[in-house]
């Protein structure tokens, strides 16, 4: 418990570290929308929800954490994404990046699936798109950070 302690305590001192520049969390709310591939006819679903970042865009990774609201033909419920994304291309204000992550959810007997995205960020803007291979699932998003 104290080398769990410790850990957790020069987490904390690092990040508050990095922050005394530029906010190192940012909250924000999220736009998507989701387009069913697998199906006989195409499906499309909306969401809506609020996304948390940590990391700014001039740093190599960033964690994106959040809870939106999905309603479509297909699916329809909360789901909880948690990437990460390698900002690989970085620019004065802008960065694009590959990210990864699972997307668990609590709709029927399904509870989530392997998730990728590419896209661009900005200091308040964040545009990916992303694909889910369980569900065939293919989407675009858009966030914006107070």
């Amino acid at each position: 418990m104290k080398r769990l302690t410790a850990i957790f305590a020069a987490l904390l001192l690092s990040l508050s570290a990095m922050a005394q520049n530029d906010k190192l969390v940012q909250f924000g709310v999220d736009a998507s929308v989701d387009c069913f591939l697998s199906t006989d006819n195409l499906a499309f679903s909306g969401g809506l929800g609020a996304r948390a970042r940590v990391g700014r865009i001039d740093q190599w990774v960033n964690f994106v954490g959040g809870l939106r609201y999905i309603y479509g033909p297909r699916l329809s419920g909360f789901q909880v994404p948690l990437m990460v994304n390698a900002n690989l291309l970085k620019g004065g204000s802008v960065s694009g990046y590959l990210g990864a992550g699972y997307e668990f959810d609590f709709i029927g007997t399904y509870y989530g699936c392997m998730k990728f995205q590419a896209g661009a960020a900005w200091r308040h803007f964040d545009v990916r798109l992303f694909y889910k291979p369980y569900q065939g699932d293919l989407g675009a998003g858009f966030t914006y950070y107070f």
